[in-house]
């Protein structure tokens, strides 16, 4: 039977089938963190629980690592537990007055100048990343805020100072991600605080790591060596979340137990419309490779307020599932 044969065949009067092939991991948060909530979710179809080490104590989490393992063990299930890394970052410095309206049409200076790590302006700021200026050069663009300001650099004006067109209004606050599309960003696989975090996941007995912003098959290497001996069979999920994860996604999945399609990053770091090719193609790379896959970032965004979600959204969880993901991530 073909593909569209069986489309025809299809039918909305059929009933639902009382399996369910793929998998949902859920993001644990204060609203979720206590055994009672965690239980609901369980009983929901949650099958692994994330938790995000961009925010939080060790203590915190220890305390989630807990509950959730209670909560499992009152409903004799097996929750697979995950440890999101934070992983290595370019974000800006701080504002005088925490803040900086940038209107379309001006001009900013961004500098990687530690003089103005704690006093930036609308007129100048400071971005941590010492290679900015031979990164990204004129013509390029730099995404900051999650992609919500966009700017153009304009010129170099000196070893560490970039001239850039503001295309956009924001409100800009202190410490913001920055992207750098089509960039190749030079950044350890393993900052520090990644470095303490795996050794407590370790610790804790944690079953996986989601290793954010790797971007070659080395840096999963880096990462298992940090896991060590006692660690070794914890798995890594390597996140692709630009487009050196994309370029090298052959030999990140061979070196890896699974992958993430990190759509947010992503779909700044590359075109947006470029996002679904790049997801399509990764999941079919590792279901052929007998990897597993997580589709992720913004499933069901709007009902983190909303009952209900949109159509958009209930055909962007199917066509995942018809790529051919094993998980979806909420």
């Amino acid at each position: 039977m073909s593909q569209l044969q069986h489309n025809i065949g299809l039918s909305i009067f059929e009933p639902v089938p009382n399996y369910r092939a793929n998998r949902i991991v859920c993001t644990i948060g204060p609203s979720t963190q206590s055994v009672e909530a965690l239980k609901g979710l369980m009983k929901s179809g949650m099958s692994v629980a994330r938790m995000n080490f961009s925010h939080g104590s060790h203590e915190y989490h220890q305390t989630t690592i807990k509950n959730v393992r209670q909560a499992a063990a009152e409903l004799g299930l097996h929750i697979g537990i995950a440890l999101d890394t934070k992983g290595p970052e370019i974000r800006t410095g701080l504002f005088k007055d925490g803040e900086a309206i940038l209107c379309p049409g001006e001009t900013v200076l961004v500098t990687t100048d530690p003089a103005f790590e704690k006093n930036g302006t609308k007129e100048k700021f400071y971005i941590d990343y010492p290679q900015l200026t031979t990164a990204v050069r004129p013509g390029g663009h730099i995404y900051v805020d999650d992609g919500v300001l966009n700017l153009k650099v304009l010129s170099v004006e000196d070893d560490c100072t970039l001239k850039c067109y503001v295309n956009n209004h924001h409100r800009l606050t202190d410490r913001k991600g920055c992207n750098l599309p089509g960039c190749d960003v030079e950044l350890p696989a393993v900052s520090e605080k990644d470095r303490k975090d795996l050794i407590f996941g370790v610790e804790q007995g944690v079953d996986m790591i989601f290793a954010s912003f790797i971007r070659t098959a080395e840096q999963v290497r880096e990462v298992r060596a940090v896991l060590g001996e006692k660690g070794k069979d914890t798995m890594i999920i390597s996140k692709i979340e630009n487009h050196q994860g994309v370029q090298n996604i052959d030999a990140i999945i061979e070196a890896s137990d699974g992958i993430m399609v990190a759509r947010g990053d992503l779909g700044v770091e590359i075109p947006a419309e470029k996002v679904v090719v790049a997801q399509m193609c990764i999941i079919s790379k590792c279901n052929v490779a007998g990897k597993p896959v997580i589709c992720a970032t913004q499933m069901l965004e709007s009902m983190t307020t909303n009952p209900r979600p949109t159509r958009a959204e209930v055909s962007d969880v199917a066509n995942a599932v018809f790529n051919g993901a094993d998980c979806v991530m909420l």
